[in-house]
């Protein structure tokens, strides 16, 4: 990998973890942090590492039930949009533990195995 690559993937490790270390501190994931998210990713498919798989679709941004009537079945919306939080957190794990595989020094074993006696 050219330094210069080296150099985007520590900044892109960095930005993630921060995001992550920093998520724990709030209540509502807003498109803000998705945002953030999605440039960290737009990085690294920029030095050829694909991680479009971990984008967070526009359809999981959605706003939030504000009221429902369960007589009626109406429900009230709020007007910003929220991502659930445990499937940002998913995403932004995933990427983080994707990281720890492609930069270990040694390979990882995949897979099970039988206990040793």
């Amino acid at each position: 990998m050219a330094k210069n690559s080296q150099d985007e993937l520590a900044r892109a490790y960095a930005m993630l973890s921060s995001l992550r270390k920093n998520v724990d501190k709030i209540y509502d994931v807003t498109p803000e942090y998705v945002n953030v998210f999605h440039n960290v990713l737009d990085k690294l498919q920029g030095i050829g590492i694909d991680v479009s798989e971990f984008r967070i679709p526009d359809s999981e941004i959605k706003p939030r039930a504000a009221s429902m009537n369960y007589l009626t079945g109406e429900a009230h919306y709020t007007q910003e949009r929220y991502v659930d939080k445990a499937y940002f957190l998913i995403q932004l794990d995933t990427v983080l533990s994707y990281f720890e595989i492609i930069t270990s020094e040694q390979p990882r074993k995949m897979g099970f195995s039988p206990p040793q006696d």
